[in-house]
């Protein structure tokens, strides 16, 4: 809005002089709540994406048919330092959470908030049950998240101080998140359709901000030759991701799946979009709307993961912070404020306690996608043991004459990876699929005439092609089990392909996850 003095609207202007950073109450609630992530990080069983990005750190490449490199290189930075640690495997992840809280904090305080308000703000996010996600497993969305929380300070911290430097520094930001998700691009070029529109164009006009773009543009470029080089499997992953999350919840669970991710401090991210339009003091940061806009109506419309708009979660809550600070509630209406603050942090202390849950309280099977979702954060995985096992018993019953050339195909990504990461210590050969990214880490060797098929559908189905002879060997096929890794799931003996792999391989691969569950028809 605009601030009128006398007849005349004179603009906002940001403010100059920031008040003290409140280092002891944010350091404590960061160090607590890292205490409480940190507690339960090993709990989980590792999941199938996380022995994916482990078997992708071992075919390291400038870009993949789903992401970006960063994350496959700190996983094999952590197979390499601690093999086998899934504590060190997601502790990136914790430190990109712990980060974001303090940069609520960071971002209260630029705002001019002083240390209740920055105290509030850190508090609300390490609370969210985004949080408490973000902090459990390795994933791109727990980096992209505070990556895109980062930039966004930086380019609010510009119109404060206009420091040149910090659109450098924010173009060196996108590019690195660029290497974890390619959703950076686009919120780089809303957020200059915001500042064209909004304000302040001086940042359009500085020579950092295209050395910034410049720098983001760089980074893409290994990155899009790798995507022409493989034929943009990339660009056809936006459809099967919105096919996988309305799968999961809907269009019209879209709402519900917000306040799932966000708990009570979803009132104060109401109160920070409220606040954005409304207090005059954020009026100089409005070229933030768009991107929140757009980020939102990708998620409510159009049926996108939560995690798109939560870049904006530091930044709304740190705003719904010190604009509850500036109209000075009223007692009554601070003490129900406290309440929805110690219910949010109790929220946020019995998921860390209390998940995953034991498998024997595991009492329905798993029949469709949305219920793996929500398996797989109150249970977390299981099922590798078992799939494991199946495999290594079916190769020890083939005779040794058939073994010399003989490699396993699995049909989804997930159990190429289990049998990668276990499989060497149960003697096993080298593993493909055509499957998401795992198609593109290699194509079995044309000599490789005998195949061990892992999948849910059969092998002239999935592989897409004929064999001579195939013969079913075990299944898989737990009432309880995992769709896809021990529920459902079949293990042949393939001899014969009607094709050289070199030449079935292309029209074989599939980035669509096959599970085995009811949105695939099953």
């Amino acid at each position: 809005m605009n601030v009128r003095s006398g007849t005349v609207e004179v603009p906002a202007a940001p403010i100059t002089t920031l008040p003290a950073f409140a280092w002891r109450e944010v350091s404590i609630v960061a160090a607590v709540a890292a205490t409480l992530f940190l507690a339960r990080i090993g709990r989980y069983r590792i999941g199938g994406d996380e022995l994916y990005f482990l078997a992708a750190g071992r075919h390291l490449s400038v870009s993949y048919a789903d992401q970006g490199p960063l994350v496959p290189l700190l996983a094999a930075l952590s197979d390499h330092l601690a093999p086998g640690s899934t504590v060190a495997l997601r502790l990136p992840a914790l430190l990109f959470t712990v980060l974001a809280i303090v940069l609520s904090a960071v971002m209260a305080r630029e705002f001019g908030g002083g240390r209740l308000p920055q105290t509030v703000a850190a508090l609300a996010y390490a609370t969210t049950p985004m949080a408490v996600m973000q902090s459990a497993m390795l994933s791109t969305f727990a980096l992209d998240i505070t990556l895109t929380a980062v930039l966004a300070w930086l380019l609010i911290r510009w119109v404060r101080t206009r420091a040149d430097y910090l659109l450098v520094a924010a173009g060196c930001v996108a590019a690195v998140d660029f290497q974890v998700k390619w959703l950076i691009p686009i919120i780089w070029a809303v957020l200059a359709l915001g500042v064209a529109v909004f304000g302040p164009r001086e940042m359009l006009r500085r020579p950092a901000w295209w050395l910034g773009s410049a720098l983001l543009a760089g980074s893409a470029a290994p990155i899009l030759w790798w995507q022409h080089s493989n034929g943009w499997p990339q660009l056809a992953m936006g459809a099967i991701v919105r096919d996988e999350q309305l799968a999961t919840a809907g269009v019209l669970a879209a709402p519900w799946t917000m306040i799932q991710v966000t708990g009570a401090a979803g009132l104060l991210l109401l109160a920070g979009m409220w606040a954005g339009l409304r207090a005059p003091r954020f009026r100089p940061y409005y070229f933030l709307i768009p991107m929140i806009a757009i980020g939102l109506g990708a998620v409510v419309l159009a049926g996108l993961r939560p995690y798109f708009v939560a870049g904006a979660f530091p930044g709304l809550l740190a705003a719904g912070a010190v604009y509850l600070a500036d109209r000075g509630l009223p007692r009554r209406d601070a003490i129900i404020g406290g309440g929805f603050g110690v219910l949010a942090t109790a929220i946020c202390v019995a998921l860390v306690v209390v998940l995953p849950l034991p498998d024997s309280a595991l009492r329905q099977p798993t029949d469709d996608y949305a219920q793996i979702h929500s398996r797989s954060i109150l249970f977390g995985p299981t099922g590798w043991d078992d799939l494991v096992t199946a495999v290594a018993e079916s190769y020890d019953r083939i005779p040794p004459h058939q073994r010399a050339d003989l490699v396993i195909v699995t049909q989804n990504y997930w159990q190429a990876a289990a049998l990668d990461e276990f499989g060497p210590a149960a003697g096993l050969p080298p593993v493909f699929s055509p499957n998401r990214g795992y198609g593109y880490f290699g194509v079995p060797p044309d000599s490789a005439t005998t195949v061990l098929y892992l999948g849910v559908d059969g092998p002239d189905t999935a592989l897409r092609t004929r064999f001579t002879q195939t013969t079913l060997l075990t299944r898989l096929d737990d009432p309880l089990g995992f769709p896809g890794v021990n529920r459902g799931v079949a293990v042949w003996l393939c001899d014969g392909p009607g094709q050289p792999w070199s030449v079935l391989w292309p029209d074989a691969k599939e980035l669509r996850l096959v599970d085995g569950t009811s949105r695939h028809g099953r």
